[in-house]
């Protein structure tokens, strides 16, 4: 969605579409999500909900979420009494070479609550904020995967990419440039050694000096995702290119 307009192409044909069905209310506030936008606003005024998974793996299509981290950074401040952060029954296998990763072995799932049980929870706390993710077409595909599956349509909150964002304004002699077509649920989502080769999280948080609290905890990496946001913002600003269009410019495809 590279620009708020096509955003709301996008959406409002959704509506149309659902039109004679009776969403649930979660689902109908996610419908709504972008009414309150308006792209001549700063970026800094806005509320954002910065999200990471964990997973049984990178491909969204067979691998299934083990944990849902998320902060919230509202006018440019981290929220740290306002987290969410809980771990998801896959119902599968967890292949150790995940584990290894995270960290998260099966018996510490046993008792948690499926992906379906949980995504209720997440829209509750998602609201109709801006949603950001690093990167962003790796966690937003397996969060379509749910909504699909739960109420037929994908996340409708405009949604950043963090990792986009610090190729263009923070990064640019560290990053390689990235596809400018890679789609949140096409081909290349799917693709392990595409997501294999970019520079993760914790090189670029190093590189910006910003320390992880537990690496590959989902809440971990959201916070500093957060605090890699919030540099984004103070980059735009100070560029005179703070309004939510200029954010969107950089931070989408």
């Amino acid at each position: 969605m590279g620009t708020l307009f096509t955003a709301r192409m996008m959406n409002r044909l959704l509506q149309l579409r659902l039109h004679k069905r009776r969403l649930p209310p979660l689902a109908a506030a996610n419908l709504a999500s972008l009414a309150h936008l308006d792209a001549s606003r700063p970026a800094g005024k806005y509320a954002y909900t910065v999200v990471d998974l964990e997973t049984t793996g990178l491909d969204f299509r067979k691998d299934r979420i083990v944990s849902i981290g998320a902060v919230k950074l509202i006018d440019e401040r981290i929220h740290l009494g306002r987290m969410f952060n809980q771990l998801v029954n896959p119902g599968r296998h967890m292949p150790a070479q995940a584990i290894t990763i995270h960290g998260i072995v099966p018996s510490m799932l046993a008792s948690a609550p499926s992906g379906m049980d949980t995504l209720d929870g997440f829209l509750d706390f998602l609201g109709s904020d801006i949603l950001v993710a690093h990167p962003a077409w790796f966690d937003v595909a397996f969060l379509n995967r749910l909504m699909q599956a739960r109420y037929g349509f994908r996340l409708q909150n405009l949604t950043i990419d963090n990792r986009l964002l610090c190729e263009r304004l923070l990064l640019t002699k560290m990053l390689p440039a990235l596809p400018r077509k890679p789609g949140l649920l096409g081909n290349d989502a799917a693709d392990p050694e595409r997501h294999r080769k970019q520079p993760d999280l914790e090189k670029i948080a190093h590189q910006l000096g910003i320390r992880i609290y537990q690496r590959h905890s989902a809440v971990g990496d959201a916070l500093a995702t957060a605090m890699i946001l919030q540099r984004c913002l103070a980059k735009l600003a100070q560029t005179g290119r703070g309004r939510l269009r200029d954010l969107i410019r950089s931070g989408t495809v």
